[in-house]
């Protein structure tokens, strides 16, 4: 009966393993693109938590493997959900923010349409749904230049600046003469 019951309990934990294995096989998730953003000490805990049975070396030999050269031993054995990378919603909302703010200022201003399309047309993207968020930044951060160059602001001449040196330096003087116990040097 006990050879029975060794022989059962180890079927059982097979059936166990490949249970879980399905099951993260279904939670859908790239485990190539997590192992290649993981960093080597996120790598070596992952493969330092495989059964012991496979040695201690394991991490030092499969640390710096690409994930489907591993042998698959290992990987089914090794669970990466932990080490996935969520989304980062701030993220998201801040991209989704600037395209907007990037269609207002196209629907605003002729010149900022003709930049946004020069763009666009660089990238070969039809609209500014289509760019990475990294492209929306960059968009984003030349269309503000682009529209301030545009703009009528004059810098101050050498007169002005040295104007307001001088009136900076009245309220520091004066704020010294009423306030003499507080140090701001």
């Amino acid at each position: 009966m006990k050879i029975f019951d060794s022989h059962n309990k180890r079927h059982l934990l097979i059936l166990k393993e490949e249970l879980q294995r399905v099951n993260r096989l279904i939670e859908s998730y790239n485990e190539e693109t997590t192992w290649e953003s993981m960093t080597t000490t996120q790598k070596e805990e992952a493969l330092l938590s495989v059964d012991d049975d496979l040695g201690p070396d394991i991490a030092d030999e499969y640390t710096d493997m690409p994930w489907l050269r591993i042998p698959d031993v290992i990987t089914n054995r090794v669970d990466l959900r932990q080490y996935m990378q969520k989304p980062d919603r701030e993220s998201r909302m801040f991209t989704r923010s600037l395209m907007r703010g990037i269609n207002n200022r196209v629907k605003e201003d002729s010149n900022a349409a003709k930049f946004v399309k020069a763009y666009l047309g660089k990238t070969l993207a039809n609209q500014v749904e289509d760019l990475t968020s990294e492209q929306v930044k960059d968009l984003m951060n030349k269309l503000h230049d682009f529209q301030a160059s545009l703009s009528k602001f004059v810098a101050p001449s050498s007169q002005d600046i040295e104007q307001s040196k001088t009136n900076m330096a009245n309220i520091i003087n004066q704020d010294r003469i009423d306030n003499p116990g507080f140090s701001r040097d």
